[in-house]
């Protein structure tokens, strides 16, 4: 069964320009694949709140999607095996993080969520 989820991923600040596009790339990729991707917003080089791998900074991005949970694992899977990923974090999205993202990200991602 599907859910929906939001997938933050911190690509290391060594990657160029070019390598993070292609990392971004391969897991809009797997996500449209395995489901679909709703929104995604792409943070840029921020300081990281304590170092990781001696890196100050990281490059995020965040996709909101909707996928089965089997894909979860599979995308947990391949990110931990991601040396240029340094960190991830991956959570289902309830309607109270819904109200908040459509708020915040003023677009109406509960009638989307709710069509499919």
């Amino acid at each position: 069964m599907s859910a929906f989820y939001e997938t933050l991923i911190v690509i290391s600040p060594t990657v160029s320009e070019e390598e993070k596009q292609k990392i971004i790339y391969s897991y809009e990729s797997f996500l449209r694949r395995q489901g679909r991707i709703i929104y995604q917003i792409n943070w840029g080089k921020k300081k990281l709140a304590y170092i990781i791998n001696k890196n100050l900074f990281g490059i995020y991005h965040i996709f909101y999607c909707k996928i089965l949970k089997s894909s979860v694992k599979t995308l947990e899977k391949k990110l931990n095996q991601d040396e240029k990923v340094i960190r991830f974090l991956i959570i289902k999205i309830n309607n109270k993080a819904l109200n908040y993202l459509e708020s915040k990200v003023n677009i109406t991602l509960k009638k989307k969520f709710q069509d499919e």
